[in-house]
């Protein structure tokens, strides 16, 4: 009788679980280290743009609002008028100012030339007492004239030329009397300048293009200088800012091409390139640093450090279709 052929063993199922297991990691850590090499994705992104904050450089109660909440302006559209009754007093008065200082400048000004005047009468008397006494001096060396003679010559000499003195204090006292005074008409100038200034600044009006947003303000509220009263959303500065990881962010250079899923838009890519990679980030979020702050994303055990990319549409969105602060995607094919 013919003996059977021999049989292989078959594995013992606890090894094909390895050998599975074993496989699974190797494509994990395939996927997990060298996938970003070819594609690299982030749902950590959102739509940016600049937020101006409007506040006034004037004090005053708000009068009147030209501007609905989430309305479209346009640079130099007006947004409110703040009560400009009491600028426009003060600006009358710095005017009244003006003018008296002005007049007063021209009284100094003509009294400067009386004293100019009174300069030249004073030399041409000095110079009259100067020849008398030149004349009467030899006459009395030879006994022609009385020593009485000469001594009223030497006196009116002395009074001539103490007269021509103080005409030439005055005169100096009324040129720095001129300065000054045309001194307080710059001063009041200028202070009319700013009382202008002030009244021009009670009407306020937009910045940039954008959207009013957030707008609660109504006639009657006191507005203070440097508190923000109006935010407006600048729609020609919407980019998406991406957070990636350091290995991906360390290796985007500007001008690569990406694609951007919107959540307003599901279902469509839009086409971008990379502006710019952040050159750094705060390792906690302490209140007023400059730098930014990105939470790092739990993956597994690391927590992994991410770095803000700026992303532009290219070509450009239409403004209207862009919402700041709404989240993104990011898709780049390396």
């Amino acid at each position: 009788m013919a003996s059977d052929p021999p049989q292989t063993p078959v594995p013992p199922r606890k090894s094909r679980l390895r050998w599975w297991i074993v496989l699974f990691l190797c494509l994990g850590a395939v996927v997990y280290f060298g996938g970003d090499s070819v594609i690299a994705y982030t749902d950590d992104a959102y739509v940016q743009s600049d937020f101006v904050a409007i506040a006034p450089e004037v004090d005053g109660v708000v009068q009147s609002v030209a501007v609905t909440d989430n309305q479209s302006v346009k640079t130099g559209d007006r947004l409110l008028q703040l009560d400009p009754e009491s600028y426009r007093l003060a600006l009358a008065l710095k005017q009244d100012r003006v003018a008296a200082a002005a007049a007063d400048a021209d009284e100094k000004t003509g009294a400067a030339a009386l004293t100019a005047s009174q300069i030249d009468s004073a030399n041409a008397a000095l110079q009259l007492a100067q020849q008398e006494y030149n004349r009467i001096k030899p006459l009395v060396a030879d006994q022609a004239l009385s020593q009485e003679e000469l001594n009223r010559a030497t006196d009116a000499l002395r009074r001539a030329q103490d007269q021509l003195a103080e005409a030439h204090t005055q005169a100096d006292v009324a040129r720095r009397q001129v300065d000054l005074a045309k001194t307080a008409v710059e001063t009041a100038k200028a202070e009319q300048a700013i009382a202008a200034y002030a009244l021009f600044r009670t009407e306020i009006k937009a910045p940039v293009d954008g959207y009013v947003t957030n707008l609660t303000l109504r006639p009657g509220v006191y507005a203070r200088v440097g508190a923000p009263l109006i935010g407006i959303v600048d729609d020609s500065r919407f980019r998406i800012t991406a957070n990636f990881k350091e290995n991906v962010a360390a290796s985007l250079a500007p001008g690569k091409t990406v694609w951007i899923w919107l959540d307003s838009h599901p279902w469509r890519l839009f086409p971008g390139r990379v502006q710019s990679v952040g050159r750094g980030i705060a390792r906690n979020d302490t209140p007023g640093l400059l730098l930014p702050y990105v939470t790092p994303t739990t993956n597994w055990i690391r927590l992994l450090r991410r770095l803000p990319v700026t992303i532009v549409f290219d070509p450009p969105v239409p403004p209207g279709d862009l919402y700041m602060g709404a989240d993104a995607r990011v898709l780049i094919i390396r």
